[in-house]
């Protein structure tokens, strides 16, 4: 019984270790050079990018990462959305200041044009292909709503896309 006991605590220390992860591996640089944003349906336990209708309560705002890049090597060159939490990329949007705009009335406190970011929030479960992703945490008038994403940093760089209009009830 001790030999088995002793067997299982091998294995199960052989796995904890680190060792067999390659701590070399380059970092690879990752530039943005445009963003997509898509309208996301948060109502189930999976949330999907659609054009159908959507409840205001589970509406969510998608965000895909447009890339060009290339290993330090210059042998891979890295053309779609980078996956956020791979450590083999950086974050490339840690340096952006990310604001959401309603392209439509909001409500009556917020015309078309306003920045409506504080109604948003940032939230890790996204679908795939998504980036990152923005709940909306306070609901706007029942009806058609479109909204601009702009990411912008301090060397001057700016990004927007608007979303497609989308039936919020």
């Amino acid at each position: 019984m001790k030999k088995i006991l002793f067997v299982i605590c091998l294995f199960c220390a052989a796995g904890c270790s680190n060792d067999w992860i390659d701590s070399t591996e380059p970092l690879i640089p990752v530039h943005l050079i445009g963003i997509e944003s898509v309208n996301v349906n948060n109502a189930g336990q999976y949330p999907f990018t659609t054009v159908d209708p959507i409840k205001k309560e589970a509406y969510m705002i998608g965000v895909r990462w447009v890339t060009d890049n290339a290993d330090p090597d210059g042998n891979q060159e890295i053309t779609g959305p980078v996956e956020a939490g791979n450590n083999l990329y950086q974050n490339v949007a840690d340096n952006f200041t990310k604001r959401i705009y309603c392209n439509t009335v909001f409500n009556s406190r917020n015309p078309a044009g306003a920045n409506v970011s504080q109604y948003f929030k940032a939230v890790n479960y996204l679908p795939a292909g998504i980036n990152e992703g923005f709940v909306l945490l306070v609901a706007p008038e029942p009806g058609d709503h479109s909204f601009k994403v702009v990411y912008t940093n301090n060397s001057g760089e700016r990004y927007e896309y608007d979303t497609e209009l989308i039936r919020l009830y």
